[in-house]
């Protein structure tokens, strides 16, 4: 019929990395682990991104493996993209179950799942499905940009996205560029933040390893503690730590800058006091006493 989207069927038992934008980060492995032409059930990994970049839906038939959808939505630069979001992104749909890492920083598009979903998840939450017996995932980011719509106990309003589900993500808020809050209840998974680049991103409890990476801008807050290598390649803005930044922090940082009580940094990066101006807005950020801000540090260039 005439508007009908064109389906590609991929016949699935468990791969991994199926509609997966990056290849599995091809630009690092060239191919060693990830072979662009491969084919599962006929089909290849190319075609499915492909496919999905024109508009189309994929349905994978069987179960789908950890990584699926990873980056989807996005015109990737390390692929010769421009970076931003691919608006016309297709719709993946699983007649099965789906791995854990499902939508690792994705951008745009949908996820139907009509099984269980592995934890952690990526940057995705549950929107109202109009498929009868399939759960629907959207982006994060696209959800805090455009006001979409999500289930409860999530909540969206005009300033932002409050997450309470209890459910662990990893690339919570990736790629952001709006100036909304994302407000998260409970612990964070890795990589929080990743590639954000406006907005603020408050959690509720502690994050993974690679908390900022890659930062543009805005600004997060975590009410617990980090994981290694906090604000590892940032490039601006600010992350605050109320408990404890981690080791490597701040690796090979061009911008920006990290605040926490206690963490270890790497040269070129240093530590130092904060300044008065900076106390105030440590205090206000993590609603402690001026006093107990001036016992935090500062990791920046």
């Amino acid at each position: 019929m005439k508007g009908e989207r064109a389906v590609l069927e991929v016949k699935a038992s468990g791969e991994r990395c199926l509609c997966d934008f990056s290849f599995d980060f091809y630009w690092q492995h060239l191919g060693s682990r990830l072979d662009m032409d491969a084919t599962v059930g006929g089909i290849s990994f190319r075609r499915m991104v492909q496919a999905l970049r024109e508009g189309e839906t994929v349905r994978v038939q069987g179960d789908a493996g950890s990584r699926l959808g990873s980056s989807l939505g996005v015109d990737l630069m390390r692929l010769g993209g421009k970076g931003g979001p691919i608006e016309q992104t297709g719709r993946i749909i699983v007649d099965g179950d789906a791995g854990s890492h499902m939508g690792i920083s994705m951008l745009r598009g949908a996820i139907y799942v009509s099984g269980g979903v592995m934890l952690p998840l990526g940057n995705v939450v549950e929107a109202e499905s109009e498929l009868s017996g399939y759960k629907k995932f959207v982006s994060v980011t696209e959800a805090l940009e455009k006001g979409l719509a999500v289930l409860p106990p999530n909540e969206i309003s005009e300033k932002g996205l409050a997450i309470k589900d209890g459910l662990i993500r990893d690339t919570l808020g990736a790629r952001n560029p709006t100036k909304k809050s994302l407000l998260l209840g409970g612990d964070a998974g890795m990589s929080t933040g990743i590639l954000m680049g406006s907005g603020s991103i408050e959690v509720d409890g502690d994050s993974g390893a690679n908390t900022g990476v890659l930062m543009q801008g805005g600004r997060i807050v975590i009410r617990g503690g980090t994981g290694d290598f906090t604000g590892a390649e940032m490039r601006a803005g600010e992350i605050i730590i109320e408990g404890d930044a981690g080791s490597f922090a701040c690796a090979r940082m061009k911008g920006g800058a990290v605040y926490a009580r206690q963490g270890k940094c790497l040269p070129p990066a240093r530590m130092c006091s904060p300044d008065g101006g900076e106390q105030a807005m440590l205090s206000r950020s993590l609603k402690i006493p001026l006093l107990h801000a001036m016992m935090y540090k500062k990791f920046s260039l």
